[in-house]
């Protein structure tokens, strides 16, 4: 955990990604934090998984060593949908109140009809690739777990693919905001 925010805080962005019980901010429990500095290298700090074989870190460790470097690194953080990860984060004592960029927006204004704006349909629209979807790892239906549940090896695998894809999708999304024009469109939505 030292070594990845030691090399995260060196990088410009930062693509962070929150796993959860539920998708209700105000009820879903917080189970690991995912992070991306560089495409093709991310991370996934679990913490609140059940019943795994292997040990995690413990989740007042994690939250006392990610409050101030995700504090102090709030300009260089971007997201899928951020302001859930930001509500969830708040909820754990983690206050980051500078989110700049949410690709979901992002997105957004560069072509508000290309395609769904969901991070599946974004990565297949954009990357050409199909992500891990959440029903892979969680199950469906009346199968489906809670992602505490989910055996640390799909979950890290899920988790920290959702955020190299977001730090992949941002690299192309800011370039084409600038070269489309509508950065300041954009920043006008964030507001």
């Amino acid at each position: 955990l030292d070594k990845i925010i030691k090399a995260a805080s060196k990088s410009k962005v930062i693509a962070i990604d929150t796993e959860t019980t539920g998708l209700d901010y105000m009820d879903a429990d917080l189970v690991g934090v995912s992070m991306a500095y560089e495409a093709g290298k991310a991370f996934y700090i679990p913490f609140g998984h059940e019943k795994q074989e292997v040990s995690q870190l413990k989740e007042k460790i994690v939250l006392e060593k990610l409050k101030p470097f995700l504090e102090k690194a709030q300009n260089k953080i971007i997201g899928q949908n951020i302001k859930f990860d930001r509500n969830i984060l708040a909820r754990y004592g983690i206050k980051i109140n500078s989110i700049k960029n949410d690709t979901m927006m992002m997105s957004y204004v560069l072509d508000a009809s290309a395609t769904r704006h969901n991070l599946d349909a974004l990565s297949s629209y954009y990357l050409n690739h199909k992500t891990s979807t959440f029903e892979e790892v969680a199950g469906k239906g009346a199968k489906q777990v809670t992602f505490d549940k989910v055996p640390l090896e799909l979950a890290t695998n899920y988790a920290a693919e959702d955020a190299d894809i977001t730090f992949r999708l941002y690299k192309i999304f800011s370039k084409n905001l600038k070269l489309e024009k509508l950065l300041n469109i954009y920043e006008v939505f964030e507001k």
